[in-house]
């Protein structure tokens, strides 16, 4: 990590590893004066669409996931003096950190937890940390 870094992204999802990588953003952000996204994307993947089920599949349905923990982590990061903003979306987070959210927030490193809540997904898809690392524009750095 010899260069400066302008705009990075650290997707969360509430778990003990992703609080650890989003630590660890913070203080590169620290460091190279940096803006720093946080993400957090509820995953649509797995949301059965079928007949029965669809009229019950709406922006709403994810309404009363609990998010304060990314309010928390905002509050973290200006705290230590960074710039940072949250982002809350639904979606495929494969795509949305290694491919949406770079070119739409102009980032040039994505710090990501080696492994987090969606340990069947992985185990069925793959994990996001490995898509990202294959398919991201920018520099990710993955942590253990």
């Amino acid at each position: 990590m010899l260069e400066n870094y302008t705009n990075i992204l650290v997707p969360v999802d509430g778990s003990e590893q992703s609080e650890h990588s989003f630590k660890k953003a913070v203080s590169i952000a620290q460091r190279n004066q940096a803006k720093l996204s946080v993400v957090f994307i509820m995953d649509t993947r797995n949301v059965t669409a079928s007949t029965p089920f669809a009229p019950a599949i709406t922006p709403d349905v994810f309404s009363d996931v609990d998010t304060a923990f990314v309010d928390q982590m905002i509050s973290f990061a200006k705290d230590a003096g960074v710039n940072a903003n949250k982002v809350v979306t639904t979606g495929n987070p494969l795509t949305l950190i290694a491919e949406a959210f770079p070119e739409e927030l102009g980032t040039d490193l994505i710090v990501i937890g080696a492994t987090g809540k969606g340990a069947i997904t992985r185990a069925l898809v793959g994990s996001v940390s490995n898509y990202v690392v294959k398919h991201a524009p920018c520099d990710v750095l993955v942590v253990r």
